[in-house]
């Protein structure tokens, strides 16, 4: 195991240095050792899910040493947690990179066998290091990632002013904020001290301060005065701001003959440099300042007052980011109705509505406690929380984002005029709209022109005409029907790519299931009829086969179960899909024969290489779309766009994967795993955090990713002997490697594992050190064949994952050699008659020896070769009974 780490009690300038060095060396984990230091603590709460790290607590639940260890912001061993200490290979290698080397001595506690490499530089922030590292090699940053380095570097030179800041760290502050850096979070978070005068300021400051409401903003003034003039008035308005968490703060202070305004503000929707401007002063948009002759400060309150509504614009509201629609319960409704609608959208919680207002909210955790106590028939309300925190459609992101912060939740209800439910906000929307990066999603038909291509000539020239002639047929008989007949999907996906694809969803706007048995009739095929979907299989005589089904909308009565289907017509089946280049239609009736309806724009996000959701709640309403989301992204070389990829990873944080039921996940996984490109798939669900969500104590490394690659180049040669191999349970002997077996348990019963597997994994566990060895120094088959034995299929293939190609070729010889082995001359039955051998333990050992001995010498006389063995199992008895008679 790689680790990144620092000192115990981690700052941002630490932190800071980890994040960056992932970024430089992706196979490292972060671990954080300790409590971040407060200002730390309260950014993780609200930031933490955008980096990945672990805690000591997580280390411990792993069985792995550290064999490279990067250790920043200190100059050694001493200040590092224990956990990491102790987890340290003989052979470790050490890299420090630290900025004052001379302040600590340096450690002592490095052991003899131990690499050490210092990266020692006399900088203001060790953060300042680690970004001319990213520069040098040339990695991209996101905003999120400049705006962390460059806390770290304000912070550490206390925002650059300190007397240890240097050239290079103000140069590095420049490429960070050219690459995305947010001054307004930076100032959020960093901390620092104030003298003993500016300390005054800030006293009078904070004994005069009003709040008054301009346009429903919350816009704090205060005042203060002093004879002489001192400095760092932008340091005391910020350290007021910091620590009372006010949206927008104006200072206004007079010091000898001038009166200062100072600002600042978090909203987007203030224009404070205009505000300034009044005054003969500028600044930005969200820190300005002005300085004018001696005047009173209550003229120049009243003044900023005055003109303070011209500077106020509607910016970023709640209406700008929300989701919509949101899924509700009316308060008369039963407990039951409840139950079924959170297990149709995933949701652990539902707003209760009643006379068209939001009057509570019931959770799933009550929902499940009234059922188990067979409340079911009783109405929502008597069970539901009217404690809510709510929003308006106009709430600016700003308020919003302190809401959830003094409220600790993670998303908030938005009500229109009426008190009606119009939306919900999470964290994730606050974040990108804090950031200025509000990104729609596809607008799915309402803004989007609906394009009609006749594709009959492209049919004609890719498809056989066998599946040609069965289309036009298909056209025809929805003519004699007087309904529309369409072929949808991945067919008209690969259609388009160049992909051959034979695999036919008829969908028609009417009976799909009386459509199909006309189609049976006509060309002598069987139909399988399923009446709760309004769908039908048509089955020919060679096996191929058409499924149909009528034009319908879909919704899930539980996330692991079928979908449950209305009625409904072809542009509403074609939204209800997983992803726009899934949603294209191909008409086959004779009049408009081949023609493409494509109503969302599927074709552009087709050639231009994009996966994208049709709609907001596509990952809630079905959420192993997450995992198809990924095989569609590496099948095609694709790439999820950003909404979409957004979308993903605040579904995947809220849980809604660990909604589905366990098969419905193996399936996507299964379907993963028959994939061209299935590694890198899993690369993509580890990058995600995926994988933690499937497999919740799995760390996804570079060695484990090493053992899957290794695992799947050996797995071919493995199926040709057993041939029922199943890839799923194959690489669940990786990932689910050294768990434990309380929790083994609990996913053989979620994802189906048959007892005897997790048995096979526990067990495989234990050998594969010692058989790895023998089989690397190509000890007998025998010698091998006492700890290997006949092994189930699976600890062959949790074997292979260690093995090199030499290693393999001799397992595989191995395998062959003990299935071909046969004992010919003697059995049990033999023993137990000519030698009055009893049935037990002695006779199946003597039989096991005499097998393992045939491993080694084909020719091998077998009762030659049980005499030795009895005899010399009468000789140490023998000695047994004279050692006893001594």
């Amino acid at each position: 195991m790689k680790v990144i780490t620092s000192h115990t009690n981690a700052d941002f300038d630490s932190f800071a240095c980890c994040v960056g060095l992932k970024k430089l060396k992706p196979d490292f984990e972060i671990v954080l050792c300790g409590i971040p230091v407060q200002n730390l603590k309260e950014y993780l709460r609200f930031y933490g899910d955008t980096f990945s790290f672990l805690t000591e607590s997580d280390l411990k639940k792993l069985n792995e040493p550290i064999d490279e260890l990067i250790i920043v912001d200190t100059n050694g061993l001493d200040r590092v947690g224990d956990e990491i200490k102790s987890r340290l290979s003989n052979d470790v290698k050490i890299t420090i990179i630290d900025h004052h080397p001379e302040i600590w001595p340096a450690s002592e506690g490095m052991a003899s066998g131990e690499r050490v490499e210092k990266i020692f530089r006399q900088v203001g922030a060790a953060t300042t290091i680690v970004v001319n590292m990213l520069k040098e090699n040339g990695i991209k940053i996101t905003s999120e990632e400049a705006t962390l380095l460059a806390i770290g570097i304000y912070e550490d030179t206390g925002s650059l002013l300190f007397s240890s800041t240097t050239i290079e760290d103000v140069e590095c502050v420049l490429y960070l904020l050219r690459n995305g850096a947010s001054i307004s979070v930076v100032a959020e978070y960093v901390r620092f001290d104030l003298t003993i005068d500016q300390k005054h300021i800030l006293s009078d400051m904070l004994q005069n301060v009003t709040v008054y409401d301009v346009d429903d903003y919350q816009i704090t003034i205060s005042h203060a005065e002093s004879d002489k003039f001192i400095g760092g008035l932008a340091a005391i308005v910020s350290k007021f701001w910091y620590t009372h968490s006010v949206e927008t703060l104006i200072a206004v202070v007079r010091m000898g003959k001038k009166t200062f305004i100072t600002a600042r503000t978090k909203s987007l929707d203030i224009d404070l440099a205009g505000l300034m401007g009044e005054f003969g002063g500028g600044g930005h948009k969200q820190a300005a300042s002005a300085t004018i002759s001696a005047a009173p400060v209550e003229e120049v309150i009243h003044k900023v007052l005055q003109l303070l509504p011209k500077y106020v614009f509607k910016g970023i509201k709640a209406r700008d980011i929300m989701s919509a629609p949101v899924r509700t319960v009316f308060a008369n409704e039963t407990i039951e109705d409840a139950n079924r609608i959170m297990e149709v959208t995933g949701h652990g919680g539902l707003p209760v509505i009643e006379e068209n207002k939001l009057i509570g909210i019931v959770t799933k955790k009550s929902v499940d406690k009234a059922m188990n106590h067979g409340l079911g028939k009783r109405p929502v309300k008597s069970i539901m929380s009217s404690k809510l925190t709510t929003a308006t459609l106009d709430t600016p992101v700003s308020v919003l984002k302190k809401m959830m912060i003094d409220h600790d939740i993670g998303r908030i209800p938005i009500l229109d005029e009426n008190n009606m439910l119009a939306g919900i906000v999470t964290r994730s929307d606050v974040i990108k709209a804090t950031n200025s990066e509000v990104h729609q999603t596809h607008p799915s038909g309402s803004t989007v022109v609906p394009t009609f291509t006749n594709l009959s000539k492209l049919i004609s020239e890719r498809l056989p005409n066998r599946v040609v002639n069965l289309l036009r047929l298909l056209g025809l008989y929805g003519f004699d029907f007087n309904i529309s007949v369409y072929v949808v999907g991945g067919f008209v996906r690969d259609l388009l790519l160049g992909i051959p694809n034979y695999d036919l969803d008829i969908v028609v706007e009417g009976n799909g299931i009386e459509f199909a048995k006309h189609v049976g009739r006509q060309l002598n095929a069987t139909v399988v009829p399923y009446d709760k979907f309004f769908t039908a299989s048509v089955v020919f005589k060679d096996g191929f086969k058409i499924d149909v089904a009528t034009a319908r909308t879909e919704y899930y009565e539980q996330p692991g179960k079928l979908p449950q289907v209305d009625i409904s017509t072809i542009r509403k089946d074609l939204h209800r899909r997983d992803f726009t280049i899934n949603a294209m239609a191909i008409k086959l009736n004779p009049s408009e024969y081949g023609t493409l309806y494509d109503f969302f724009n599927c074709q552009k996000d087709l050639k231009d290489g994009i996966i994208r959701v049709l709609y907001n709640l596509s990952f809630i309403e079905d959420p192993t779309r997450m995992i198809r989301a990924i095989r569609f992204e590496q099948r095609y070389d694709f790439k999820m766009e950003p909404s979409t990829l957004e979308l993903l990873k605040k579904n995947l944080e809220e849980n809604y994967l660990e909604r589905v039921s366990g098969a419905r996940i193996r399936q996507e996984i299964e379907k993963i795993l028959v994939e061209e490109n299935s590694l890198k798939a899993i690369r993509r669900m580890a990058e995600l955090g995926m994988i933690r969500h499937i497999f919740p104590k799995t760390y996804y490394t570079n060695t484990m990713e090493e053992k899957i690659k290794t695992m799947f180049r050996h797995l071919p040669r493995l199926q040709e002997r057993f041939e029922d191999l199943n890839d799923f349970y194959a690489i669940s002997t990786i990932l689910l490697e050294y768990y434990d077996l309380p929790t083994l348990e609990e996913l053989r019963a979620r994802y189906g594992y048959p007892k005897k597997f997790i048995e096979s994994l526990k067990y495989a566990e234990t050998i594969i050190p010692v058989v790895k060895s023998l089989i690397e120094s190509q000890f007998s088959f025998s010698d091998v064949y006492k700890v290997l034995g006949k092994s189930n299929p699976y600890v062959y293939v949790h074997l292979s994952s260690y093995l090199d190609d030499n290693g393999m070729a001799y397992l595989l010889k191995y395998i062959d050699t003990v299935q071909n082995t046969r004992l010919n001359t003697i059995s049990g039955k033999m023993l137990v008659e000519k030698y009055n051998i009893k049935a037990g333990p002695v006779l199946n050992s003597i039989l096991e020896q005499v097998f393992s001995l045939k491993l080694d010498n084909p020719n091998l006389d077998e009762e030659e070769a049980v005499k030795n063995i009895i005899n010399s199992l009468n000789v140490l008895s023998g000695e047994n009974h004279s050692s006893h008679g001594e």
